[in-house]
């Protein structure tokens, strides 16, 4: 072959560059894509070697044979034809070149590229005065992602590819799953989406739906559109279904609206809007229902929630998160990503901070609002805290701590109060790699201003405490080996004294105090309430030890805690009744313990075991198996005695399998001992491939209807609610998080780690 027709200009400007995504709102499923067999070119372009010489702007030829009418500035081709041009190629065995136009016409099998789309066709011709190339019967691929198809005409411009009488797909296979076929289609790099009208939708080559319209992502560029539907039915809710429309408003603003439809209840409507900033984010969302059609009154159920965080520089930065529902059992019958069906209350928390190197200074306030017919905790409006440390001569540290706060009855707009607390304590300790040693004296002077001084309160009531503590922990280790392999075991008993004298607070109201967990770690805490408005007397010693064993990667591979406290004297302070009181010579002795067997199974257990009653008091445990994210299987057992007269007694079940690389199963299950009973069941199955998925599932939960029971529905003959849910997602039109962890953890009860279970 030889390389002819050197220095005629010919510009296609052809950058056709896409890639099958979804907006930024839905997560890409990254690791089965990655499984996913990666289309073959059409045609392979590596292997041409450029035409020597070549200038940009100019074409260059090679090919058998050439014939150069010099009258006609027409040149004639034949024989394995390539036409060079900038970075595009055709291939072709007959091409005829106008040197005066610059027109361009092959005949045959033709192949053309422009390093981002793929066409092989019939023919070929090139409009130079458009500046647009035409190909008939061409079958087409954008080569970057696969994304391929047919179209009885398809025209090549700068920057757009546009399909007459075409089909589009992203499925791997020459027989797609699924397709869009419409009379024409219009992909731009630019706008990054492709646009089809009157388009068929085409699952398994049987037509499911028609659209005049419709649009469809082609890299991961966002841009406003609908999301995939959800399907789903219920006993409580009947059959429901929502389509999420998305609103791309700026490269960091966006929002998404959906109508959400049930059958019982009638149509909701959900909004959530998301912002970035240099230094923070915000989100607002909105769930209004003007009606409940499933009940007589004709009151709204809404859900609306704010959060925003702002770093304003490094010693300011500022957080809230403020969520608000109509009545107690809307989370119970429409569920929310921002609150757990299960959940007992509300918590809203908004704060300012200031950080420097000696102080931290917050304004904040909190509000907790507790579902059911229980007492109602303070709304604490506003507080101000601030610490403050000095590092001392030798190894002393001073620091103060203060607080004011104000704190307002949700339900009775008279009954407030105001705290004013001041706390300085002196520190000296010693840190060695074999011991540390601390030993901490704090005075604390707390002033209440009160408005409601009957039920023995006082008005002005003040309180002031000494206290002492100190601790001492030695740190002990030794190297062994067991069955061949060199372990490291470290060994870390503890011993801590507290005392704090009794001092009569019953003419003091309580607003954030509440018993703390007693657990290994809280043995040692130096109060047994949270807040200040209790705080209990102490004469006692506290002695503990824990020992790891660690494998010579550093990984721990085991861990057993157990401590216990000796009261010296009883403990009198109490919160609202005697039994938070001690009058035992010990406390409950506390166990935890922790195994690491390989890389995939894992054992966690605690336990808090009453040496004078010789029973257990709390325990739980978990062992779990995890093989990765996508495969898991957890079991668990809680227990806890004498909660309200009442025992309870749970076994949990959860499980996340991947059968192959399409199928996955996901399962959690939880069992009430001492009722007999299920109270919470899910078992859900997803098909998943490179092209389409589906996932159902179904469950059962107990219907916890706390606006209609005066006491805990655990404990009441209950009611159950049973429901279906099917979601459908197209690859490359939409997508999905590729697992089914989402669904475990938005259960009544869900998923936990074992290493960090709650007592």
């Amino acid at each position: 072959m030889q390389d002819v027709f050197k220095g005629a200009t010919l510009s296609l400007g052809l950058l056709v560059s896409t890639t099958a995504a979804v907006p930024a709102y839905a997560q890409a499923a990254t690791d089965y894509i990655s499984q996913c067999p990666v289309r073959a070119p059409l045609f392979a372009v590596d292997e041409l070697e450029p035409i020597p010489g070549l200038t940009e702007g100019a074409i260059g030829v090679r090919a058998d044979q050439a014939d150069i009418d010099s009258a006609t500035s027409i040149a004639s081709f034949t024989g394995n034809v390539e036409v060079h041009f900038d970075q595009q190629y055709l291939i072709t065995e007959q091409a005829t070149v106008n040197q005066a136009s610059g027109n361009i016409n092959a005949s045959g099998a033709t192949q053309f590229t422009d390093g981002y789309v793929q066409v092989a066709s019939e023919n070929f011709r090139l409009n130079s005065g458009e500046n647009r190339a035409f190909v008939s019967g061409a079958s087409y691929q954008l080569r970057d992602v696969g994304a391929h198809g047919t179209a009885k005409l398809l025209s090549l411009s700068n920057e757009q590819v546009s399909l007459a009488d075409s089909t589009f797909t992203t499925c791997p296979s020459d027989t797609p799953t699924w397709q869009l076929s419409a009379s024409e289609i219009s992909i731009s790099e630019d706008d990054a989406w492709g646009e089809a009208w009157h388009a068929k939708f085409e699952l398994f080559g049987v037509p499911v739906f028609y659209v005049p319209y419709i649009n469809f992502p082609i890299n991961d560029e966002r841009k406003t559109g609908f999301l995939f539907p959800t399907l789903r039915t219920s006993q409580k809710n009947g059959f429901e279904f929502e389509v999420p429309y998305y609103i791309n408003i700026a490269p960091n603003q966006d929002a998404t609206i959906t109508p959400r439809y049930m059958a019982e209840r009638g149509l909701q409507m959900q909004a959530e809007y998301r912002v970035l900033t240099e230094g923070g984010f915000g989100q607002a969302n909105i769930a209004f229902l003007d009606k409940d059609d499933s009940l007589e009154n004709d009151d709204s159920r809404y859900l609306w929630r704010v959060e925003h965080l702002q770093n304003w520089s490094s010693n300011w930065r500022s957080y809230m998160n403020i969520i608000d529902i109509s009545d107690d059992d809307y989370l119970n019958d429409f569920g929310s990503d921002f609150a757990g069906r299960a959940d007992a209350q509300i918590y809203r928390r908004a704060r300012i901070d200031y950080f420097s190197e000696h102080a931290k200074v917050t304004l904040r306030g909190e509000d907790f609002e507790v579902l059911g017919s229980y007492r109602s905790p303070y709304r604490t409006m506003p507080q101000l805290t601030a610490r403050f440390n000095w590092q001392g001569p030798m190894a002393m540290n001073f620091g103060l701590f203060s607080e004011v706060s104000h704190f307002q009855n949700q339900e009775n707009s008279h009954d407030y109060a105001t705290r004013v607390h001041l706390e300085p304590q002196l520190q000296v300790g010693f840190e060695k790699p074999a011991y540390d040693w601390l030993t901490e004296l704090r005075y604390s002077y707390t002033h209440y201003n009160q408005e409601i001084t009957d039920n023995g309160l006082a008005e002005n009531p003040t309180r002031s405490l000494p206290q002492f503590r100190v601790r001492g922990r030695l740190n002990l280790e030794r190297d062994f080996t067991w069955d061949n392999n060199t372990y490291q075991q470290l060994l870390q008993p503890q011993i801590q004294y507290l005392y704090v004298p009794y001092r009569d607070q019953s003419d003091i109201g309580i607003y954030d105090s509440t018993l703390m967990q007693d657990d290994y770690q809280g043995l040692f805490r130096a109060r047994r309430f949270s807040g200040l408005d209790r705080i209990a007397d102490a004469n006692q010693v506290t002695i503990g030890a824990s020992t790891s064993i660690l494998n010579t990667n550093a990984q721990e591979i085991m861990r057993f805690s157990a401590g216990q406290i000796y009261y010296f004297d009883d403990s009198k302070v109490s919160l609202f009744d005697e039994a938070t009181q001690i009058a035992d010579d010990r406390s409950d002795l506390a166990f935890e313990t922790r195994f690491r067997f390989g890389e995939r199974l894992f054992f966690n257990g605690a336990m808090q075991y009453d040496m004078e009653q010789n029973n257990t008091r709390k325990s739980q445990t978990a062992i779990e198996y995890r093989i990765d994210e996508a495969n898991l299987l957890q079991i668990s057992h809680r227990q806890v005695t004498n909660i309200l007269d009442d025992d309870i007694e749970q076994l949990g079940l959860q499980a996340v399998y991947q059968v192959d690389h399409s199928w996955q199963l996901a399962s959690n299950w939880y069992y009430d001992l001492e009722q007999k009973r299920t109270n919470d069941a899910l078992l859900a199955l997803q098909y998943s491939d490179c092209c389409w998925a589906v996932r159902v599932s179904a469950y059962r939960r107990i219907n916890r209807n706390l606006e209609y029971q005066n006491n805990d529905p655990f404990r009441r003959e209950p009611e159950f609610d049973n429901g279906i849910s099917i979601q459908f997602i197209i690859k490359g039109l939409g997508s999905d998080n590729g697992n089914l962890f989402d669904l475990i953890e938005q259960s009544l009860f869900g998923y936990r780690h074992p290493f960090y279970l709650s007592n």
